[in-house]
């Protein structure tokens, strides 16, 4: 009974969060999980609302109770408490910020994005040089900026620092793990600590796993062979921790709810899934959980992120996924076919997109569908305008580069988007971000005319934002979901697909 009238809370609440009424979702959500604590739908639910809020010390002890809890469920994506719990931790009186133990926390396992945490971040991390810092506080700093892969700004009397510190102490490992990887030294006698866990351990088995992923063939042409080079030397996205309880349903309940329209009946009810281009897995583990019965075939062509995707994969002890290394352009030589093809983000990385999909599109069983996400012109404009930033001040793809690049952005008040991105506060994202070696945009009528020579029937976008911009589009459009008419969308409101159009095709 209790159950039942949780989930009736649980309703409410989201239907207070479609209209705004964002405080009273909170109340409804706290009190559904305090009916059903065991209800992993409603940690989720609870993740997904509660992702929006500006936080303000002090909270009410039943919410900082939900953070605690939430930043260590399964069911809960913990990227979606990064800004709850940094505007929480930021309005602390002056001098407190790195004493709540909700960022602590959370800075082992997520990549910060907020300026000001950043700034004071690189500040404390300046001070433990000199320790005066407590080592928890210090070792979640040191954890961070491993996260981030050292992307913060240093000066060179801090490397000189860092050149000249005795290690002879836990403070003084934590400091060097804040500018260096522990990898870096030639004898770690901390190896139980966590800190030598991630910075040593985890990577030394990355290389492992990779060395035992089968290969289809090497990179085909020299676009590939440049992409790759980027991958080894930094894997994409930058992860540390994922959902990894999901509801799962069949794969044609799932399309049949986003497109109600679309024709199912070809899906079986154990569906084969190829993610081409998984990078370190995280959408490929989501996809392997999200769809019942599925199993899956993810690939790339960077082994480095092969290998973090399968020590990941491992870890969750997931048995229905497994990897390949290939180049897109060489999947052709594949007999197996699939009932669906996951692609995003990836085709407008290659040097002829229309052949990658062409080769993907011929892959799937009759009545297969395709998963696509491509970068949109419009959505890009603001990268654009900072990669002639790039070009105009001549900053390199690496370490010293992008971290000039930052500052000159941070600078810059027409770049503020950029300095918000996710991807800004990671070396690896802000690469694939602004200093990407090939990549290519399109508007939505080449899309759809690729579409149309590709013999394919597009079914309609995937929104992350709970149908919002949907609903938007048909107060203008009503059910009409046209390209031609999402073309027009698009070009009145050009951030629409500032992420990418991301869309499904049968």
């Amino acid at each position: 009974m209790e159950s039942e009238i949780a989930f009736a809370h649980a309703q409410l609440s989201a239907r207070q969060q479609a209209e705004g009424a964002y405080g009273p979702a909170l109340e409804s959500m706290t009190t559904a999980l305090r009916l059903a604590p065991g209800a992993a739908a409603l940690w989720a639910q609870f993740s997904d609302l509660i992702r929006y809020f500006n936080l303000r010390h002090p909270v009410p002890p039943a919410v900082r109770e939900l953070l605690s809890k939430a930043l260590e469920h399964p069911a809960v994506d913990p990227g979606n408490l990064v800004r709850p719990i940094t505007t929480l931790a930021l309005s602390r009186p002056a001098g407190t910020v790195f004493e709540d133990p909700l960022l602590l926390r959370m800075l082992e396992d997520v990549v910060i994005r907020d300026g000001e945490l950043e700034r004071l971040i690189t500040d404390t991390r300046r001070r433990m040089l000199d320790g005066h810092v407590p080592l928890d506080i210090a070792v979640a700093i040191a954890h961070q900026c491993f996260n981030t892969e050292y992307v913060f700004d240093e000066t060179a009397e801090e490397r000189a620092k860092v050149d000249r510190l005795s290690l002879d102490s836990p403070h003084a490992y934590a400091a060097y793990a804040a500018y260096r990887s522990l990898a870096t030294l030639k004898d770690v006698k901390l190896d139980s600590t966590s800190l030598a866990r991630r910075q040593i351990v985890e990577p030394m088995e990355e290389r492992r796993l990779a060395a035992e992923i089968a290969s289809l063939s090497t990179e085909k042409g020299s676009v590939s062979a440049a992409v790759r080079a980027q991958y080894e030397a930094n894997p994409y996205p930058r992860w540390v921790r994922m959902q990894s309880v999901f509801p799962a349903a069949p794969l044609a309940q799932v399309v049949h709810e986003l497109f109600p329209h679309a024709d199912v009946h070809a899906i079986p009810r154990t569906p084969r899934i190829l993610v081409a281009g998984c990078g370190t897995g995280q959408n490929a583990i989501a996809t392997a959980q999200r769809f019942s019965g599925a199993s899956v075939l993810a690939v790339d062509l960077s082994l480095a992120s092969l290998g973090y995707a399968r020590r990941k994969t491992l870890e969750l002890g997931l048995k229905n996924l497994e990897y390949l290394q290939a180049d897109i352009l060489a999947l052709g030589a594949l007999e197996e076919r699939f009932d669906l093809i996951e692609c995003s983000g990836v085709l407008h990385h290659l040097e002829d997109p229309f052949e990658g999909w062409r080769i993907l599109a011929a892959l799937r069983k009759p009545g297969g569908l395709m998963r696509v996400g491509l970068y949109s012109e419009a959505g890009r404009r603001p990268i654009a305008r900072a990669r002639e930033l790039i070009a105009a001040r001549g900053f390199a793809p690496d370490a010293d580069g992008i971290r000039a690049c930052r500052g000159a952005i941070r600078a810059d008040p027409s770049l503020v988007q950029i300095a918000r991105n996710e991807d800004f506060f990671s070396m690896s994202g802000c690469r694939d971000l602004l200093f990407h070696v090939h990549e290519h945009h399109f508007n939505l009528p080449q899309i759809e005319a690729m579409i149309a020579r590709l013999g394919l029937r597009f079914l309609g976008f995937e929104f992350p934002d709970s149908g919002a911009t949907l609903g938007r589009f048909r107060a203008k459009f009503g059910q009409d979901s046209s390209l031609e008419n999402w073309h027009r969308f698009e070009q009145e409101f050009p951030d629409t697909f500032a992420r990418m159009y991301q869309f499904w095709v049968s």
